[in-house]
């Protein structure tokens, strides 16, 4: 019934959602037994799939619901919404809302949740292609290691809530943990949401919530936050502030995103605060009031080159009206936009510090003529990975916007 010619995705979908490790021609990996060799036979023209080593067989539906420990119907619906197919949506939707509200937790406390990250993380792969996205980036792999960024699972959700509690850990209040409809503890984690998992620290290097670096951007959000808000027992992760370096650094660097500050922070050896986005300036204060009660002296803020953003329309951004009609127009009203709401962010962080008179720098690089973003180096750990590649590369202006020293 679930396998027939009536369905708008075939077995090479799903193998491509499970993110398969292809061996040759439609051999892959198997993920039941752990075959390393390419033993699991993938027939495309039969929608199925047989494993010439531990003889596990079936149809694209088993093999998608038998990971996900889910009946053929529920992994029709996730298949389908992976795929953006989603016929069931609205009916979703409907069956939501006749549904009482999931009872919310109570967000744990921080020590809690260190601990059950800690363990979560250490029980978790990281996968080759997710490594080497890392090692790209300028990072080493003992730096990979002592951040603890690992893959998502993609299967065996249960088990693996039950292996955290099997090892004395609180599940309740973590954000990204919650109870299914039969009261089992596991993950939020979703096919579709497929990625490598960022920790973001604390002051004192304990980790508060947990980030997704999706393999597929959505929307152009590069990031999804592990959250359980809107489940059964489950909480939201808010949106915490991410630091790294030395806690008592006089001088401390502002950048958005906690895998760029880290980049950073490796490449340049400094202190980094990071904001989850340039809009998340009202969780930076008590951050920099807690710097501040240490040794830190002085801000340097090195938001995206975004902020030096040209305006002028050139037709490369889709979402622009203006800029798809022939020939060139003055300004691109989607630029004008991005650039102001940055800059207003960046505002709003001189602002505080003005208020907590911390005296703050700017950071720019990669600059024209006219002071504009030369459009080539767009991030701090850009420029400092450009900077490490070519030694005689110029130091970067810094002006002052805040309290003066």
């Amino acid at each position: 019934m679930y396998d027939g010619p009536d369905f708008d995705y075939d077995i090479l979908d799903v193998v491509h959602l499970l993110r398969l490790h292809k061996r040759r021609g439609n051999y892959y990996d198997c993920p039941f037994c752990g075959d390393t060799k390419g033993r699991l036979n993938i027939n495309p023209a039969k929608n199925v799939f047989r494993c010439n080593r531990c003889d596990r067989s079936g149809g694209m539906l088993q093999l998608y619901a038998d990971l996900h420990n889910l009946t053929y119907r529920e992994a029709n619906q996730e298949i389908r919404e992976a795929l953006n197919k989603g016929e069931y949506r609205e009916a979703q939707q409907a069956k939501k809302k006749e549904q009482a509200e999931p009872e919310q937790s109570k967000l744990a406390p921080l020590e809690v949740r260190h601990r059950t990250y800690k363990e979560m993380l250490d029980l978790f792969p990281l996968y080759e292609i997710h490594k080497e996205n890392l090692l790209k980036r300028g990072l080493t792999m003992e730096q990979i290691k002592e951040r603890r960024y690992k893959s998502v699972p993609l299967y065996g959700l249960h088990k693996l809530a039950e292996s955290l509690l099997e090892r004395g850990c609180e599940l309740q209040g973590i954000p990204g943990f919650y109870q299914d409809d039969t009261g089992r503890w596991t993950m939020n984690f979703k096919t579709k949401n497929s990625g490598f998992l960022v920790p973001v620290e604390s002051v004192d290097g304990s980790i508060q919530a947990c980030q997704i670096r999706l393999d597929h951007p959505r929307d152009n959000n590069k990031y999804l936050w592990f959250s359980s808000a809107g489940y059964q027992n489950g909480t939201s992760s808010g949106s915490p502030v991410h630091v790294i370096g030395d806690p008592d650094a006089e001088t401390v660097y502002l950048t958005e995103g906690g895998l760029k500050g880290s980049i950073a922070h490796y490449l340049s050896g400094n202190t980094f605060v990071c904001a989850a986005g340039v809009n998340m300036y009202r969780s930076i204060r008590p951050v920099l009031e807690e710097l501040q009660h240490r040794k830190m002296k002085r801000l340097v803020e090195t938001y995206d080159m975004d902020k030096k953003l040209k305006t002028g329309c050139d037709r490369q951004y889709h979402k622009c009206s203006q800029c798809q009609v022939q020939g060139e127009q003055d300004t691109c009203p989607y630029k004008v936009e991005k650039r102001r709401i940055i800059q207003n962010a960046c505002g709003k962080v001189y602002g505080i510090c003005r208020e907590l008179s911390l005296p703050v720098t700017r950071m720019v690089w990669d600059q024209d003529s006219d002071g504009d973003w030369a459009g080539k180096i767009k991030g701090i750990d850009d420029y400092y990975y450009a900077k490490r590649a070519e030694e005689s590369a110029p130091l970067p202006d810094e002006k002052g916007v805040g309290t003066k020293r």
